[in-house]
């Protein structure tokens, strides 16, 4: 996966959660479609500042990759468990739809490889 592609799958994700959001408002009822774009954006957000801080520690010190890293994933795994107790808790969110909106990104990023690989791929940077 190249940093361009990262990069592409923001623009891309937000096409796939605007589609999805449209077929789970026709197909189920506005709770679902506000609960999956509830995990939608808060994985775009979370994945947002995991690009940031990654490439800012790369650059500024690489050594500390490994220690920025974890905590990113630990901080992501923590606020995604946090948004699931809210969905739970609420009676205007549906848990399943946020969690499949936390799906969003990786979907979309699976999707933009397996797009960029079919069409011949890209150049490594």
């Amino acid at each position: 996966m190249t940093e361009r592609m990262y990069v592409k799958t923001f623009l891309y994700v937000w096409v796939y959660v605007m589609a999805l959001a449209l077929v789970f408002f026709l197909v189920f009822d506005w709770t679902s479609t506000l609960s999956f774009f509830l995990g939608s954006a808060v994985t775009v957000m979370l994945m947002s500042h995991n690009y940031k801080t990654s490439m800012r520690t790369a650059a500024n010190n690489p050594e500390a990759i490994k220690k920025t890293a974890t905590f990113n994933a630990v901080f992501r795994y923590l606020f995604y468990a946090l948004i699931l107790l809210i969905a739970y808790l609420s009676d205007g969110l549906d848990l399943i739809f946020t969690f499949i909106g936390f799906t969003s990104f990786k979907v979309t990023l699976l999707l933009t490889f397996l797009l960029s690989k079919k069409e011949g791929g890209e150049n490594d940077d």
